[in-house]
């Protein structure tokens, strides 16, 4: 399996092992199918087996999410240049009309987003690029990513120690978790798409002139 190679590397690399967590975890967001997870979880594998601190291993992973996120937001206020200098045009797909309106949601959940993000996979990079193209504070969305860096690689690191050095057991406790959060996305996305539809049928349809009762004025 690929992630016994990973297991070799990392221990032959013996200190730069760190390098390859911290990239790992700078990976997910710049690459969003890189499965980051699954490297970080064994960081908590290695603090079982007293190769790596498990301190310095939640250091090195959340210096790797922040730093994803910073690049993240950059890519993000590059696009909204582009915008401003070209605003007819669009980017990779994405019109200025569509950037008004992901700019408007984020400047009224962004902080939230931003606070949770780090459990979300394979949008977690894209709220950090939402973020950049609404100019949030830079530093507010950082320290924001870095709390949610914090908690999510502390229980990730927990989970590879609770699974005490079982490579095949990290590999279904991985998959589990994935899979869980993605279909708590799913749903989510249905039922925001159920209300939608529902608050657009309930709106009232305004009536055209020629349908206006000729008495009223």
């Amino acid at each position: 399996m690929w992630i016994e190679h990973v297991d070799k590397l990392i221990g032959a690399l013996g200190p730069f092992g760190f390098l390859v967590l911290g990239v790992a975890a700078m990976l997910e967001y710049v690459v969003p199918p890189f499965p980051g997870d699954t490297i970080v979880l064994m960081g908590g594998i290695y603090a079982v087996r007293g190769e790596k601190p498990w301190w310095l291993v939640l250091v090195v992973v959340t210096a790797g999410s922040v730093l994803g996120a910073f690049i993240n937001y950059a890519v993000g206020q590059w696009l909204a240049k582009r915008f401003e200098a070209q605003p007819g045009r669009s980017f990779f797909g994405l019109t200025h009309a569509r950037l008004e309106s992901v700019q408007a949601r984020m400047r009224r959940a962004g902080p939230w987003l931003l606070l949770v993000n780090r459990f979300l996979p394979g949008i977690r990079g894209v709220i950090f690029i939402a973020a950049g193209a609404a100019r949030m504070p830079r530093f507010n969305a950082l320290v924001l990513g870095t709390v949610s860096a914090l908690a999510h690689s502390g229980l990730i690191i927990a989970l590879g120690m609770a699974v005490g050095g079982n490579l095949e057991r990290l590999t279904v406790l991985v998959s589990r978790y994935q899979y869980a959060v993605i279909g708590l996305l799913v749903v989510a996305g249905l039922g925001f798409g159920v209300r939608a539809l529902a608050r657009r049928r309930a709106s009232p349809v305004e009536q055209s002139p020629s349908s206006r009762d000729p008495f009223l004025p």
